[in-house]
């Protein structure tokens, strides 16, 4: 039998996969409590309990996926730079392969005006979290001479994680997006072909 407290924390992480799931399907603004509790196959209070506030909850969602991202960055830190691209290019290529989803920053900025300041204030760090990373390979391909490019390591950054949330976008309606953008990219960069 699994103490209350395991319990507790593994119905507030069901939670959150099934908001997880409604969000990257339908947007934040597009699912209820009712949702999830349908989904769990409680009453709404049982969600109250876990998160009092929807806000709340989608705080937790934005942190665990900041907490997520920050682990997968920093297993690719010892990687060389354009091995990093390439493991940038698998969080896109995540999110379309399961069900042709947006990633969460792109639902994010998109229903950004009407969020919460609490979500509007984690959904900034999220998105300043994955652009740095953006900025971090181009200043380290510019560095050890594996990257040539115009323009600034933070441009090409921002240019990098602009294209690929607006190519998830496209993506849904035509399939070559994707792989045409991670092409440009490569040779925005002075990248020929990908690494394994």
């Amino acid at each position: 039998m699994k103490p209350a407290a395991d319990a507790k924390n593994d119905t507030s992480k069901r939670i959150l996969d099934i908001a997880e799931q409604l969000l990257l399907t339908r947007g934040f603004n597009a699912f209820s409590y009712q949702h999830i509790s349908s989904e769990l196959g409680v009453r709404n209070a049982a969600i109250h309990y876990h998160y009092p506030k929807k806000t709340d909850l989608g705080v937790a969602l934005i942190q665990r996926y900041r907490r997520r991202f920050q682990r997968f960055v920093d297993a690719q830190h010892t990687l060389a730079p354009q091995q990093q691209l390439e493991r940038y290019f698998t969080l896109t290529d995540a999110y379309f392969e399961h069900d042709q989803q947006i990633c969460p920053s792109g639902i994010l900025t998109t229903e950004y005006q009407t969020l919460p300041p609490e979500m509007q204030a984690e959904a900034n760090a999220f998105v300043d979290e994955m652009r740095d990373w953006a900025v971090r390979i181009a200043e380290a391909g510019r560095a050890d001479g594996s990257m040539h490019y115009g323009g600034t390591p933070q441009a090409m950054g921002l240019l990098m994680l602009a294209a690929l949330q607006g190519g998830l976008q496209l993506a849904r309606t035509d399939q070559t997006v994707l792989p045409a953008l991670k092409i440009q990219i490569r040779a925005l960069l002075g990248l020929a072909t990908p690494l394994p």
